[in-house]
């Protein structure tokens, strides 16, 4: 039911409504208000340029790591699930979904520049043997790779990857868009983590955008909303 309170879900109820309401000859004339305003909500959040306005605050409020070398106080390199297939009849690499293999492949450079690094990877743990295996056999050691799979939810990775960092810095990668409340979480059980954002869906510049509609541009707008529900949704119970 999550899903109706983004703005993808929101035009689909409005639409569903507005054909219920197409039936009966009381609620006719309600019915061609919420199918308008279902195409009004779809149309302007099908749009790069909202999409862009709500989701450029949360993907550049951490600057790129271009470098891991800048941070040698830096022990550990924390990589966040995204989603993976268990799927044996999939390439191990196909497995991943776009998200989740953004994050393997930052998490692959930061190693590259800081082999002196433990990479843990921490959430569910289908999408974290799937990740740690695909790090695995793109040459990250088996010493030097930690699977963390009993977090379901981000707050649980913070709490969960606390005995496993102590109090030692470390990079945290994750899909820019879900940086700061990613941030939030960890800062609230006072973690040491050097913010490295991946996964930019669109251009800092708002007018490099595509004004027209598109169905990613709704997708983008959708993952916004969430990230935004979802800090709310941790500040009211003390999680971030």
């Amino acid at each position: 039911m999550s899903e109706i309170v983004l703005p993808s879900g929101a035009a689909y109820l409005l639409f569903v409504l507005g054909l219920l309401a197409s039936m009966w000859g009381k609620t006719r004339r309600a019915s061609w208000w919420l199918l308008a305003a279902s195409g009004a909500l779809a149309f302007v959040f099908s749009s790069g340029m909202t999409a862009s306005s709500l989701m450029r605050p949360l993907e550049y409020a951490y600057p790129t790591v271009h470098d891991g070398r800048q941070f040698p106080e830096a022990r550990h390199i924390v990589v966040l699930t995204g989603w993976a297939a268990e799927d044996p009849n999939m390439p191990l690499s196909g497995r991943l979904s776009a998200s989740a293999a953004y994050r393997v492949l930052l998490a692959l450079e930061l190693f590259h520049d800081r082999p002196d690094c433990r990479v843990i990877v921490s959430g569910d743990a289908p999408t974290a043997r799937t990740m740690g295996a695909v790090l695995a056999k793109l040459g990250v050691p088996a010493d030097q790779l930690v699977l963390e799979e009993g977090s379901l939810t981000t707050a649980e990775s913070a709490v969960n990857l606390r005995p496993l960092v102590r109090d030692e810095p470390f990079f945290l990668v994750t899909s820019a868009g879900h940086l700061p409340r990613a941030m939030g979480a960890i800062e609230r059980q006072q973690l040491r983590a050097i913010p490295a954002p991946t996964d930019h869906q669109l251009p800092n510049q708002i007018w490099r955008a595509e004004p027209r509609p598109s169905p990613n541009s709704l997708a983008v707008s959708d993952l916004a909303i969430h990230e935004y529900l979802g800090r709310l949704y941790y500040r009211l119970r003390g999680r971030a």
